[in-house]
């Protein structure tokens, strides 16, 4: 009887390892399939976003913080925000940055979405709350006054934007059985969120564009007050 016991244990054992084996398999199959379907690559043509348009804002963010400094402006919020500025324009031209996509390029899942998350760090992380929020707090006699709501409401926009395009990359990434029609949806959500975020990189540069031309306007009005 013990031993009539001991096999029907060891077959229970057996056959319960042979199911975890057959179901890991399974599980893998599927997974190989998926990750080869994740990482292949969608094609950003110029139309799809022209990032010589991103790539022609950094250029006249240049001109803008180079003639600030070259009026010698006395007004200490000016001046903060110049360096401030300046901290941001490089964080725009690095690696990893829209700046660094080319014109008609192939991208997968991985590439979008460290797009995105370098977005995050150093746009939205660095540039704006390490350099630029204190914005949201100015006061009314401040010569930032009548734009610094402007620009903080489009800073929490364009984060919540990418939030929803890295949360919805990392869904369609999941795992899961893979079918034509998700495959395509795996694509046509990709395609949609590379345009979230490409978008959102071009409403940022546009908001420190604009402080650039908002610095120069007020350092000029102070020139003007200089010269009277």
């Amino acid at each position: 009887m013990k031993n009539f016991i001991k096999e029907y244990i060891k077959l229970i054992a057996s056959t319960t390892i042979l199911l975890i084996l057959m179901v890991a398999s399974f599980y893998l199959f599927i997974n190989y399939y998926h990750s080869k379907e994740i990482s292949e690559q969608i094609y950003i043509s110029n139309g799809d976003i022209n990032t010589l348009n991103y790539k022609s804002k950094l250029i006249e963010i240049n001109t803008n913080l180079n003639n600030f400094n070259s009026k010698r402006s006395e007004n200490k919020e000016l001046k903060s925000l110049y360096t401030k500025l300046l901290s941001c324009n490089n964080l725009l031209k690095s690696e990893g940055t829209l700046n660094s996509i080319g014109n008609d390029t192939y991208l997968n899942s991985i590439d979008v979405y460290n797009l995105g998350n370098t977005f995050q760090s150093k746009l939205i992380n660095a540039c704006w709350t390490l350099n630029l929020s204190y914005l949201k707090d100015v006061s009314k006699d401040s010569v930032f006054y009548d734009i610094a709501p402007y620009i903080s409401k489009n800073m929490d926009v364009l984060s919540n934007q990418i939030d929803f395009a890295l949360l919805e990359i990392q869904n369609n990434s999941s795992y899961f059985y893979s079918t034509n029609i998700t495959s395509s949806t795996i694509r046509n959500n990709l395609l949609a969120d590379y345009g979230v975020i490409a978008s959102a990189y071009d409403d940022f540069i546009d908001n420190i564009l604009l402080l650039t031309k908002y610095m120069n306007e007020k350092a000029n009005d102070k020139v003007e007050v200089n010269n009277e």
